[in-house]
């Protein structure tokens, strides 16, 4: 007699069970829709919130400054009618953040070795900053061998380094027009000469952790015939302001002011 009544409850037990193993499962994409822990939601590009711009790292050097330039007749501003104006190391120092005191320290006609005994003393002594050094191509057009010049400013650059607070930006050697017989040579050999000279410098700079400033590739000089005087050597106002604009764009780019 127990027989159906059992066989029937045992169905619903199990449309029962049935049932309710059907509601898991319909349920358990809504479930994933609504963050239960493990589920997996799709995110959009693009839709999060976007975080706040970095900001821009501020300039290792900032006002008051102190500036020393150790050149040649280029940082006297040989070439223009008013060189405390239109030279290029009165312009670029004038482009600085200022308050910032400029000690020009070039000397016509000087070569580097010369330099380290003439003006390596004051310019420690001015307690600066900032140093551009541009003392090549008197050594150049005076045959000074390459070994010894790279030398001289590895002597240079090791007591500014270790004499001086400062960040220190070397020039090279600039390119030329074709037509230029600039340093005394045909474009040819200038460039031979040009591209030895400048490997050694760039090499030494960095060794130094110095900046390089590479008047050869940024000094758009080649393009611009008249940034050099008649002369043939020393550059024109035009030429000066921009071999000034040069050096700062550099210094800018890598955060120097």
């Amino acid at each position: 007699m127990f027989g159906p009544l059992y066989a029937a409850h045992s169905r619903r037990r199990l449309f029962g069970a049935a049932l309710s193993s059907g509601i898991l499962v319909l349920l358990a994409p809504a479930s994933a829709a609504c963050g239960v822990p493990g589920a997996v939601s799709a995110v959009r590009p693009g839709s999060a919130p976007a975080g706040p711009p970095e900001p821009t790292p501020a300039p290792a050097l900032t006002p008051p400054l102190t500036y020393v330039a150790l050149g040649a007749s280029d940082a006297t501003g040989v070439g223009v009618d008013n060189p405390a104006r239109d030279g290029w190391v009165p312009v670029f120092a004038r482009s600085l953040p200022q308050p910032a005191r400029l000690v020009n320290l070039g000397i016509p006609g000087l070569k580097l070795r010369e330099a380290l005994g003439v003006l390596l003393p004051p310019a420690l002594e001015a307690q600066p900053n900032l140093i551009t050094v541009w003392l090549v191509v008197n050594d150049v057009l005076g045959g000074v061998a390459l070994d010894d010049y790279v030398a001289d400013l590895d002597r240079l650059l090791e007591q500014l380094r270790s004499g001086a607070r400062a960040r220190v930006a070397v020039g090279n050697i600039p390119d030329a027009s074709e037509s230029s017989r600039y340093l005394g040579l045909p474009s040819v050999e200038r460039r031979a000469l040009t591209g030895l000279w400048n490997a050694a410098i760039g090499a030494t700079v960095r060794a130094h952790d110095a900046t390089l400033v590479d008047l050869f590739t940024r000094w758009p000089v080649a393009l611009h015939p008249e940034f050099i005087g008649p002369d043939g050597l020393h550059p024109t106002a035009a030429g000066y302001r921009s071999l000034a604009a040069t050096f700062l764009a550099l210094l800018r780019e890598q955060r120097i002011v």
